[in-house]
């Protein structure tokens, strides 16, 4: 995590998903074989304007395309029985190549001051 989101740049730092995975403020969702962990995610459920999400505030792990279809099937779960209507995931320009069937929502800039 830590690695993650130093390198691709975030609004909340690696101690911060931290404290919000210990407080039950967002979800661990750890990806695992027989030879240990594979890929970890990081969800919320969020309360936005006309409905309730699960954001994804991390996703980390190697070879994701390899594990990521069964991580999302559980999640999937996760957000139906909290009442979520969607994913939100923010991040990177490969995010589409993950979720092929995601709409863009907004673009997000940074002005130098």
């Amino acid at each position: 995590m830590i690695k993650a989101t130093l390198k691709y740049g975030s609004n909340v730092s690696s101690g911060d998903l931290w404290q919000m995975c210990r407080a039950g403020d967002a979800f661990l969702v750890a990806v695992m074989d027989d030879h240990g962990v594979k890929g970890a995610l990081i969800m919320q459920f969020q309360r936005w304007a006309l409905k309730q999400v699960m954001y994804c505030l991390a996703i980390v792990g190697e070879d994701i395309q390899e594990w990521l279809p069964a991580a999302r099937d559980f999640i999937t779960g996760m957000a139906k029985a909290g009442g979520a209507d969607s994913f939100i995931a923010e991040g990177r320009e490969g995010w589409p190549a993950l979720f092929p069937d995601a709409k863009k929502l907004r673009i997000t800039y940074e002005v130098q001051i």
